[in-house]
């Protein structure tokens, strides 16, 4: 059992705060949020489309280009060519249904009918229209041959890539079988096999500077992309800091205790509703006009500073609680004790007061009680009556304990205590049976080791007593022995309420810190205390040289399951995505921390790829055997994960960012390579691997 110490006389030695400490600049200078870790719905599947080439969408204009064309080549056959090398009165014919067909689509983009099947259809009609009039004209060089390539490079820049693509297809087919049938029929000139390299000539070259300026177009439109979601990534921030921002100022206005958030210079710049009733000040009074100093007495402040200066002389580092008196606006002094938060990467410091006036009365009335009490004993050997009736009524609960611990006298208050009356108590129960097993134990190992040390034994102890319903007291215990006397007197002061209050204060902390550090949907760890806990062991493992892996993992097609199920169910699958995450990793030194969104990620010191590989397969496959529906899944019929995995042997020339980074492009490229899947990415190669786990450094690994 600890002794409480006694209050010494000297203000100096008081245990108080370095205001001047507590007011220095955090160092701290990382960021605060990853704008990468909001996310927003078009974010999913914003990859770059292909543009196609210009094109003339009037339907007027269509059917002018692609009749026009053929009437030209009727009209040479019809005057020019006399004898083609088919029949004559087949071309009218191929003419008649090759314009037909030209109508019917015309009529259906009129009236909006028109299918997208029709298009590939016309343009391949467009093709074969053109080698068919190559292969009836008869004339060497044959200028009809200009059809080919005007039809294939007009349908090209009018429909883009894909259909010039297919069209050069049907060229390469076409076009020989052709020059073999006008082969067998006429024979050809030597300037015709020119004519033909140079139709082909043309054609691979507008191929390739068609495909040149879809490129151009391309890094256009990503450029573009980019500029929009890095546009609504600032805007999702400043939506997730205004809720942050009325969370924690929500629990600051509500918290129990008084609370101020000061500045560098002590001046207070926010108070909450319990600061304003300790002060009787209003918040208009306060803000930019009063610093907390000046609610400190002349006295205690005085005593603050002397002993800093000591502390300081001798090289001792500032506590950041102490407990003074203040003075409200009424002119009333309290009790307090002040306790400073300097938050890291935040410019001001919060600091809670905490009441305890009502606690030093009670001390005080302790005090003059005690006070009493010795005043009486001295009284006792006088009269014995006297000293009964003093015994009785001295206002704590008393008892006159003999040498073996077996009680020869108890007060009324004593009685109420314990539960017990003033017949069961005296000379038959010792005052061991009331004090708890523990206790008592500890307290008699404490006297054990006093004497072993030659110290004086205390007279004053904080313990729990049990009463006759087998119910805990928590009490402070004076024992005063009289000079020349047998027995010891003892008094009892109740400071159960004192300690309930206490618990509860602890746990308001308690609930504080763990919203600071605990994401509160899925119980695991927040992106704050995931960059705190990343950082620590970036710079334990960079000392000691030892390998740091991090996964990185995203559901799939979460905002479809959204979508289709809700979000409440969206908040249920997370939740058990996390717990069946944190079952998988078993290391107490690992962190699983939800990185934001329906991201998660592990950390895991002392790691290398093998075994962080091991682990992200294992949470793969675990959340696979949830079969979690997703209906909705491009992927799976179940919820899966993509997994990103990263290992690095941490150094000075390189910053953390490395790492996360790394780990994030092996799950954008497991997501790329059909998701469900886990990736390596490539800062492993720093790591010392066996031959086996070798890979080329210019592709990432794939599971």
């Amino acid at each position: 059992m600890a002794r409480i110490p006694q209050k010494t006389n000297d203000p100096d030695l008081d245990s108080v705060v370095d205001l001047e400490s507590i007011a220095a600049p955090d160092q701290d200078t990382s960021p605060v949020v990853d704008l990468g870790s909001i996310v927003f719905a078009e974010s999913k599947n914003l990859s770059p489309r292909r543009l196609t080439a210009v094109r003339a969408n009037a339907p007027d204009m269509l059917i002018l280009a692609r009749i026009i064309l053929p009437v030209l080549v009727f009209l040479y056959f019809y005057f020019i060519v006399h004898n083609p090398i088919l029949p004559l009165s087949v071309i009218p014919i191929c003419f008649i249904l090759y314009f037909g067909y030209h109508l019917f689509l015309y009529w259906q983009a009129r009236h909006n009918r028109a299918n997208s099947k029709y298009i590939p259809t016309a343009i391949q009609l467009d093709m074969v229209a053109a080698h068919f009039a190559w292969l009836c004209d008869p004339t060497e060089p044959t200028p009809i041959m200009l059809i080919v390539l005007i039809a294939a490079i007009g349908n090209g820049i009018q429909h883009g890539m894909p259909a010039f693509r297919s069209l050069l297809h049907m060229t390469v087919i076409m076009a020989p079988l052709v020059f073999a049938i006008r082969f067998f029929f006429i024979s050809i000139l030597p300037s015709s096999y020119l004519f033909l390299f140079l139709g082909f000539f043309l054609l691979i070259y507008i191929y390739f500077l068609i495909g040149r300026i879809d490129s151009v177009q391309v890094q256009a439109e990503k450029r573009t992309t980019e500029l929009e979601l890095n546009n609504f990534k600032l805007q999702q921030l400043g939506i997730a800091i205004q809720n942050s921002e009325a969370r924690y100022r929500n629990i600051f206005d509500n918290s129990s205790v008084a609370m101020v958030l000061i500045e560098e210079n002590m001046r207070i710049s926010l108070v909450n509703s319990k600061f304003e009733e300790l002060t009787q000040y209003n918040k208009s009074d306060l803000y930019n006009k009063k610093r907390l100093t000046d609610f400190i007495i002349a006295e205690d402040l005085e005593r603050i500073k002397r002993y800093h200066t000591k502390r300081k002389q001798k090289g001792g580092v500032a506590p950041i609680e102490y407990q003074c008196k203040i003075m409200d606006r009424n002119q009333k002094i309290k009790h307090v004790i002040i306790r400073f938060n300097v938050v890291p990467w935040h410019e001001r410091i919060m600091a809670t007061l905490v009441d305890i006036t009502s606690s030093e009365q009670a001390k005080a009335a302790l005090h003059r009680s005690t006070r009493k009490l010795r005043q009486a004993a001295s009284l006792l050997t006088i009269n014995e009556k006297r000293y009964r009736g003093l015994f009785e009524n001295t206002g704590t609960a008393t008892i006159l304990v003999e040498k073996n611990l077996r009680i020869s006298m108890a007060n009324s208050k004593f009685c109420e205590m314990t539960g017990y009356n003033k017949d069961d108590i005296t000379h038959k129960k010792r005052l061991s049976e009331f004090i708890e097993r523990k206790n008592l134990y500890r307290i008699r190992k404490f006297h054990s080791k006093q004497k072993a040390k030659g110290l004086p034994l205390p007279t004053e102890y904080e313990c729990l007593i049990v009463d006759k319903h087998k119910k805990l007291k928590h009490v402070v215990m004076k024992i005063y022995t009289q000079p020349g006397q047998a027995g010891n007197i003892v008094s009892f002061f109740d400071i159960t309420k004192h300690k309930e209050a206490e618990a509860a204060l602890q746990k308001a902390h308690e609930k504080l810190r763990l919203v600071a550090v605990i994401d509160e949907l899925t119980q695991v760890a927040n992106r704050r205390q995931f960059n705190e806990k990343l950082n620590r062991e970036w710079n334990r493992l960079k000392r000691e040289g030892l390998p740091l892996s991090l996964i990185m993992c995203d559901v799939d097609c979460f905002k479809l399951y959204n979508d289709n199920y809700g979000h409440q169910n969206g908040d249920r699958c997370l939740r058990a995505i996390a717990d069946a995450i944190k079952k998988n990793v078993k290391r107490s030194i690992d962190v699983v921390a939800r990185y934001g969104g329906e991201e998660f990620a592990v950390i895991m010191p002392n790691t290398d790829v093998d075994g962080a590989l091991h682990v992200a397969e294992n949470m793969r496959l675990v959340i696979e055997q949830l079969k979690i529906p997703n209906k909705a899944s491009t992927v799976s019929p179940y919820i899966t994960l993509s997994l990103g995995v990263s290992t690095i042997i941490p150094t000075s020339s390189q910053p953390l960012d490395v790492l996360i980074k790394d780990a994030d492009n092996a799950l954008y490229e497991a997501k790329n390579l059909g998701r469900n899947r886990t990736v390596i990415g490539k800062c492993h190669q720093a790591v010392s691997l066996p031959q086996v786990l070798r890979w080329d450094s210019n592709k990432p690994m794939a599971f």
